[in-house]
């Protein structure tokens, strides 16, 4: 059974790392993005929890899984297996924005950055006045 749960954890780490249609976002963006592969590892929306801890920027997804098998031998393993992946919100995420959204066994969260003062541009209206031609 050993050999079952580390392959399972091996095809979620691979399908959490890859991309597979997700974007991250540049450092220019005015959102933060990143997505989470569920693919491979079958978990219920319902048994999903996501959770951000403030003091490290850190955004963690946690849930349950449950497998069921059946060997050559007609022997039936149902496992249940209890897993968590943590993602690093980069310090220019405003945490408060954090919004998430699961379709297709892909969980994506976005957020607003932060403005710095240097990204900030401020339009000046120009104010244009009918004066007579001087002869």
């Amino acid at each position: 059974m050993e050999p079952l749960f580390n392959q399972i954890l091996d095809e979620f780490a691979n399908a959490a790392n890859s991309k597979n249609g997700c974007s991250s976002t540049s450092q220019k963006s005015s959102e933060w993005c990143s997505c989470l592969n569920l693919s491979a590892i079958p978990t219920k929306a319902e048994e999903l929890q996501v959770k951000v801890d403030e003091k490290s920027r850190t955004l963690t997804v946690s849930g349950k899984s449950e497998t069921e098998s059946t060997r050559r031998d007609g022997v039936k393993i149902f496992s249940t297996h209890v897993w968590t992946k943590e993602i690093r919100i980069p310090d220019d995420v405003e945490l408060k924005t954090i919004a998430s959204k699961l379709h297709d066994n892909k969980l994506t969260f976005v957020a607003e950055r932060v403005q710095k003062e240097e990204d900030k541009h401020l339009e000046i209206p120009i104010e244009i006045v009918d004066t007579p031609a001087l002869d």
